[in-house]
């Protein structure tokens, strides 16, 4: 009875055998892959909301530029250039529209397009805000 039970404990060691080099090198190799590509990523979204606080700190300082040309009193058919300390570019430009209807009336309606280049993205493309405002004929008399 001692030699059977030697022969199963024999047995069951044959069958308890552990991983070998190779498949722990390719585990291993899978791991890393999976690692590596979720750094990619995680790195690639960084990037893009870096990109997209900048856009909207952009659109921020457009607005808030288009609100100071709305509270201006100068609606005189120009366009002007500025830039401002941090080194933003605007384009500035007021133009009568619907004149032809307007004529009769007391009023006219002016077009204001604010465009503007961020600092730091010198390639990117400008942003650009319109509206229109209705001022009276006399207001627009005493801004020219």
């Amino acid at each position: 009875m001692i030699s059977t039970m030697t022969g199963m404990n024999n047995c069951v060691i044959k069958n308890r055998r552990g991983f070998t080099l190779l498949e722990i090198m390719v585990s291993l190799v899978l791991i890393c892959l999976v690692v590596v590509s979720v750094i990619q990523l995680s790195s690639a979204n960084l990037r893009n909301l870096a990109a997209s606080d900048d856009r909207i700190e952009t659109l921020e300082r457009a607005n808030a530029k288009m609100r100071e040309v709305l509270d201006s009193d100068r609606f005189k058919d120009k366009v002007w250039h500025e830039v401002d300390a941090e080194g933003y570019a605007y384009d500035i430009s007021f133009a009568e529209i619907l004149k032809e209807r307007s004529d009769a009336l007391s009023v006219k309606l002016v077009e204001i397009t604010v465009s503007m280049q961020s600092a730091k993205d010198k390639g990117s493309k400008k942003i650009t805000l319109k509206t229109a405002k209705m001022i009276s004929k006399s207001d627009a008399l005493k801004s020219q």
